[in-house]
């Protein structure tokens, strides 16, 4: 008798420009995948159990030019968009598919891209890692540094005389013990 075929957990995210299609099964390394511009196939056998699955895609893909990484776990393969635009959805028909859920590890809303850009245009913000050039900040105008504010206090390091406060010394009569004044 054969197994039926099972749907492995497939996450999805996107950007403008690429989709993320994340295969949740292990041992998926040497799976077959056949990408078209309007859809995706993907069959593995894993512990003797065969996996697969059809997806038709919103809109098209650059089937030719995508990048796969897969590990023993998962396999991660990185589409890029025919044309560069934010879906509503992955696939064609509107529909729940219940192997098919939102990446969430990948995701970035279309406000979020939006707001990185246009909030400081042309600027590379991953060049100012230290701020190098910038050097220190120097003395405040008229204040003072640490060492003649510690020459203030009569070169006292710390706060003397403190010996007897809570119950450090030997004149510690704060005890419940004994007995009580109870005169007004």
């Amino acid at each position: 008798m054969t197994s039926p075929i099972r749907h492995p957990v497939v996450l999805w995210a996107q950007r403008e420009d690429i989709i993320y299609l994340t295969i949740d099964l292990h041992d998926a390394e040497n799976a077959e995948i056949t990408l078209t511009p309007s859809s995706i196939d993907f069959a593995n056998t894993t512990d003797g159990d065969k996996y697969a699955f059809h997806l038709d895609f919103f809109k098209p893909i650059k089937a030719d030019g995508y990048k796969k990484s897969a590990t023993g776990r998962k396999t991660l393969l990185v589409l890029d968009k025919e044309e560069p635009a934010w879906w509503p959805r992955l696939t064609e028909k509107s529909g729940k598919l219940n192997f098919l859920k939102t990446d969430f590890d990948h995701w970035k809303d279309e406000d979020d891209s939006e707001d990185e850009q246009s909030a400081f245009p042309g600027m590379d913000f991953s060049q100012m890692g230290g701020m190098p050039g910038m050097g220190g900040m120097g003395g405040m105008g008229g204040m003072p540094d640490m060492s003649s504010l510690a020459s203030m206090m009569g070169g006292a390091g710390g706060m003397g005389g403190l010996d007897g406060m809570m119950g450090g010394g030997p004149d510690d009569d704060d005890s419940d013990d004994g007995e009580h004044d109870e005169s007004k």
